[in-house]
């Protein structure tokens, strides 16, 4: 009888669930917050690293990270609903929210023109790329944006054709089959290109990518705005003060091994404090011949702004991470 009843408990025990498993389910979910970026370039490796470190879940999220190849395409998938959060071209965001669409700015990945136009190795001198072809990721992405920007300091305004090849990845496969002259990147293209124009040294205000939400998201939850944006500045705090694990994150999401260069841009450029400019809002403004609208109207820093003033961003770079 008694092993009988040992049996039956025995038995009885075996369709319970592990300890983890039932805390796994019985614990509360995480809100989910996906996140599109528009380029495979060292330019998002602060979202890969928060991804990678696990900082999402630290703030409370459950962060996804999706690729959406152009920062256009990628607003427009948000306001689909497909994305809560856009991290994109800045000049792409500037026109949906002048084109009527109900977005806001909350924070910036960089505020420069950092970027280089790259052309093959016999290319010297900017008149030699008239009648030529230059690589661009899509139409209304900043690659395209930055090229017009650096042809006309050129003086080579509507004197270079422009192809769209798709993406990083594509306009790299271009430039090294010798299918384009150049193409405006954050880094070489190919070990043999030579940088015919450096657009940081020229300073120009530049919304590289900016954080983008829809208003009504902003709203209903600005705690997973905050978080999101706590996790991303935790991200960049790390590429800065980690280099070994920043490159590692980076060598998975760049899929090569040799990203010295792409580890050093992002460590230069990525602001510290991912606020929005508002001269880097009026390049744009000015540039699709809009100057009378304020800037005003395209973010909202409030988040930002408390969270320096509560020392959150410091303490990450004083041992806080």
């Amino acid at each position: 009888m008694i092993a009988r009843l040992i049996l039956l408990l025995v038995f009885s025990l075996s369709w319970l669930p592990a300890p983890s498993a039932w805390a796994a389910a019985t614990a509360p979910q995480l809100p989910r917050v996906r996140i599109a970026y528009s380029s495979i370039s060292s330019i998002f490796a602060g979202l890969w690293v928060a991804k990678e470190a696990g900082v999402f879940e630290k703030y409370g999220l459950r962060g996804e990270l999706l690729y959406i190849g152009a920062g256009s395409v990628a607003v427009q998938a948000m306001m689909g609903g497909e994305v809560e959060v856009v991290a994109g071209a800045g000049n792409a965001v500037v026109s949906a929210i002048l084109q009527g669409a109900p977005l806001v700015s909350v924070g910036s990945v960089a505020n420069l023109a950092a970027m280089t136009l790259w052309v093959q190795p016999e290319i010297k001198r900017p008149e030699q790329l008239q009648g030529k072809v230059l690589g661009i990721s899509r139409h209304g992405s900043t690659t395209h944006y930055l090229t017009l920007v650096a042809l006309e300091k050129l003086g080579l305004k509507d004197k270079v054709k422009l192809q769209a090849l798709g993406g990083a990845p594509e306009t790299d496969a271009s430039f090294r089959a010798g299918m384009i002259a150049g193409a405006v990147r954050s880094v070489k293209p190919d070990p043999k290109a030579f940088g015919l124009a450096d657009l940081a040294e020229l300073k120009i205000p530049f919304p590289m990518d900016l954080f983008a939400v829809n208003r009504e998201y902003y709203k209903g939850a600005a705690k997973n705005v905050e978080a999101m944006l706590k996790a991303y500045a935790h991200g960049v705090a790390l590429i800065k003060t980690r280099k070994e694990f920043a490159v590692n994150v980076m060598r998975k999401y760049l899929r090569k091994t040799e990203v010295e260069d792409s580890y050093e841009y992002a460590a230069r450029y990525l602001e510290r404090v991912p606020r929005v400019d508002p001269t880097a809002i009026q390049t744009v403004l000015a540039w699709e011949g809009k100057s009378d609208i304020a800037p005003t109207r395209f973010y909202d820093n409030s988040i930002i702004d408390r969270l320096v003033h509560e020392g959150f961003i410091d303490n990450l770079y004083k041992g806080g991470l």
